[in-house]
């Protein structure tokens, strides 16, 4: 997947946190590339780093008019600012994030084409499995606005009312759905039932992946997770959810030892308490299984630790 960032992000950060002004912002950006907009002038009353993402996250897009089609309706224009607007947006608290993309979805119904153009960036940016850019947390944000808009007609928001809805199930801060399955040596047991260090790692793989079998063998390897074990503050659980029980009985050897592995029938999925869209996925839990890092990537979690 190509990904628009340029200069304009990394100005834009070192002006969040203070370390440019509004008159080296302005050399700074003085040649912008025209495909992206204008960084907003920050009041100098507004000191706090998250203050100025606010101002800036809220006025990103006053520049943009979504009339105009030249650019509202050219997918590369509009993919390069939701990017800069996207790597900005984190710095922002969670009542500005939501102010900046409400106010974001409103001026683009001034255009129902580039209304929809809109609602495939961001799917495509923030929901997508692959995407290095992809958080379900912010993606949520512009789904309160899709499910309530009248440009999608009533298609357009009832599919995105199933995402909103998926993405409600095991989300950061909530305990994560119990289930069932089947140890290696043949103990039946349950997630809430698995004794758990600090923290637990979730994997959902396919033995028959072979992209599974990739990020396995990072995790494996991974010195960092290694002594988070030997320490005594990890636990490694790595499940897989599906009918070929046969398959998983003839490769579960073939994790280490010091994981938990287990089988899952498939269960969680047909009652829908689990969406796996891609294969492996990743939880990071904490010790009374409270959902820390969802659909996250090895490197966010080692990230995290």
């Amino acid at each position: 997947m190509k990904v628009y960032i340029r200069n304009v992000v990394v100005v834009a950060i070192m002006f969040v946190c203070g370390c440019v002004s509004n008159a080296q912002r302005a050399v700074s950006t003085e040649n912008v590339n025209s495909e992206e907009l204008p960084l907003p002038n920050v009041p100098d009353v507004l000191r706090e780093p998250s203050a100025r993402a606010a101002y800036i996250t809220e006025h990103f897009w006053d520049a943009m008019e979504f009339s105009d089609t030249l650019k509202s309706h050219n997918n590369g224009f509009m993919e390069q600012n939701f990017s800069n607007f996207i790597n900005i947006l984190p710095y922002a608290d969670k009542q500005a994030q939501e102010i900046a993309v409400e106010k974001l979805m409103r001026k683009a119904e001034a255009d129902s084409a580039a209304y929809i153009i809109m609602t495939e960036i961001a799917e495509k940016y923030l929901y997508e499995p692959e995407s290095p850019m992809y958080s379900e947390e912010l993606y949520v944000l512009f789904l309160e606005q899709f499910i309530k808009s009248p440009m999608l007609g009533s298609y357009g928001t009832l599919r995105y009312r199933w995402q909103y809805d998926e993405t409600q199930k095991n989300r950061r801060g909530t305990i994560a759905a119990n289930f069932s399955y089947i140890t290696r040596d043949g103990k039946r047991t349950s997630l809430h039932e698995t004794p758990t260090a600090d923290f637990l790692l979730l994997i959902f793989y396919d033995p028959d992946c072979e992209h599974c079998s990739e990020i396995i063998d990072s995790l494996k390897q991974n010195e960092v997770l290694n002594q988070l074990l030997t320490n005594g503050k990890l636990t490694i659980l790595a499940i897989n959810s599906g009918y070929n029980k046969n398959l998983w009985e003839q490769t579960a050897a073939l994790l280490p030892t010091e994981w938990i592995v287990g089988y899952e029938n498939g269960a969680m999925q047909n009652n829908g308490s689990y969406v796996l869209r891609a294969m492996p996925t990743l939880y990071l839990l904490d010790f009374n299984k409270e959902v820390i890092l969802k659909d996250a990537t090895p490197d966010r979690i080692i990230a995290w630790f």
